[in-house]
C-alpha cells in the first residue's frame, strides 16, 4: 500500500512539520511506503506560494506515478484550510483521502467564516473518506460538521532511554509561538512577582511570533528573568530540555501541542489549560497543573507553590515520563496508522 503525505516541509518550524518529522524518522511498515508531497516551505512569499502552486497541479500525476492508494494530507486553519482544500479536491478524484487536523483554532475560524464559507468548509470535509484529530473535544466539534466518520489519534513523541529530569534546575521554559494564544503576555504579567519571590529563577521563551511586542514590556517593566531564546532547531533543543525545571504554556486554543509531549517525555512537568486536548495528556495534581486559560492569578500561584516544594516537582516528573512511555510513545502511535489506513483499503 502507498501512501501520498501532504503538509508543510519537515525542516519548517512548528507542530505540523514535528509530526511529519516524525513520520519521515520512525515509521517503518511492512507493507505500507509512505511518499512525501511538500505544500509549504519557509521563505520569501514567492517560495512558499511556488511550493504550494507545484503541490496543487502535480499532485494528479504524482498519485498516477506512484500508483498512491491513499492521500494523508494534514490541516490547519485558514491558509492551510484553502491550500489543502484544493489538493483534496484534486486527490479525491484519484485515490482515499485521509484528513489529519491540526488546528488550534478551527472553532473559531469556522465561526467567524460568512455562510458561503462555512459551506465549503463542510463540503471539503465531506468529500474525505475519514477524519482524524487530535482529541475527544475536537471530535466532538467535527462531527457537527460532517457525516464522514472522525477518529481520534494524539500526537506522539519519541522517548530518551531515562528520565534526565533536574528538579534543582532555575529556568521556567516555553516553547512555540510567542504572541496571545498561547498566553505569552499572561507570563510577562506575572514576571514582576515571580522575579522578586525567586530571583534566580529565569523565564526562558523560544519561539517566533509577536517578538517586537514582547521586547517592549520586557525592557519597560525591567523583567530582567524573562529571555527571548528564538526559534531553537531540534539539535540545539535536548540541551534546553536537559536544564528546564517546569514548561509552561498557559494557552487559550489549542489541539495536542508537541512541545507539552516532548517536554514530558524529558521529565519536565508542565503548567498548562483546560483547552483542546491538553487534559488528555496533563492530569491536575497528578503528572503536571492545569489551570483556566487567562487566570493569571492561578497561573503566578502554582508556579510559586511547584518553585518551593521539591518532592512535588519530582513526583510530577516521574508521572510526566511515565504518561508518554505508555500513552503518547512512537510504537503504538504507528499502529494506530498502521491500522487506519489497513481499514481504509478494505
Amino acid at each position: 500500500m502507498r501512501i501520498l503525505m501532504i503538509g508543510p516541509d519537515a525542516k519548517a518550524k512548528g507542530g505540523i512539520a514535528t509530526v511529519i518529522r516524525n513520520f519521515k524518522t520512525y515509521f517503518h511498515a511492512e507493507n505500507q511506503e509512505i511518499h512525501y508531497l511538500t505544500t509549504w516551505k519557509e521563505g520569501s512569499f514567492l517560495t512558499r506560494m511556488k511550493t504550494t502552486v507545484q503541490s496543487i497541479l502535480q499532485i494528479r500525476k504524482i498519485i498516477r506515478r506512484d500508483k498512491i492508494d491513499i492521500v494523508h494530507v494534514h490541516m490547519a486553519q485558514q491558509g492551510s484550510f484553502f491550500r489543502k482544500a484544493l489538493l483534496i479536491w484534486r486527490a479525491k478524484k484519484e485515490c482515499q483521502v485521509v484528513l489529519h487536523m491540526h488546528a488550534s483554532q478551527f472553532d473559531v475560524f469556522y465561526q467567524k467564516s460568512n455562510p458561503m464559507i462555512q459551506k465549503y468548509i463542510r463540503w471539503i470535509l465531506n468529500k474525505t473518506d475519514k477524519v482524524v484529530v487530535l482529541s475527544d473535544e475536537w471530535a466532538n466539534f467535527y462531527n457537527r460538521l460532517t457525516h464522514v466518520p472522525v477518529t481520534v489519534i494524539e500526537n506522539a513523541v519519541s522517548m530518551p532511554a531515562q528520565n534526565t529530569y533536574d528538579s534543582t534546575s532555575k529556568n521556567i521554559v516555553m516553547f512555540g509561538r510567542i504572541g496571545e494564544r498561547k498566553g505569552s503576555y499572561d507570563v510577562l504579567n506575572i514576571a514582576k512577582a515571580l522575579q522578586t519571590k525567586f530571583p534566580d529563577v529565569r523565564i526562558l521563551l523560544y519561539g517566533d511570533g509577536e517578538i517586537d511586542a514582547v521586547t517592549d514590556i520586557i525592557k519597560t517593566n525591567e523583567l530582567d528573568n524573562v529571555i527571548l531564546g528564538g526559534w531553537i532547531e531540534a539539535e540545539a533543543k535536548e540541551q534546553i530540555l536537559r536544564e528546564a525545571v517546569l514548561h509552561i504554556l498557559p494557552s487559550y486554543h489549542e489541539g495536542l501541542p508537541m512541545a507539552i509531549l516532548e517536554t514530558m517525555a524529558h521529565g519536565i512537568p508542565n503548567l498548562s489549560t483546560y483547552v483542546g486536548g491538553i487534559p488528555q495528556a496533563i492530569q491536575d495534581g497528578a503528572n503536571g497543573i492545569l489551570i483556566d486559560a487567562g487566570d493569571t492569578v492561578q497561573l503566578e500561584a502554582e508556579i510559586s507553590q511547584f518553585l518551593n516544594k521539591k518532592e512535588l516537582r519530582e513526583r510530577y516528573s516521574q508521572a510526566a515520563f511515565s504518561t508518554i512511555q505508555k500513552r503518547f510513545a512512537m510504537e503504538p502511535y504507528q499502529q494506530k496508522w498502521e491500522e487506519l489506513y489497513t481499514n481504509m483499503m478494505h
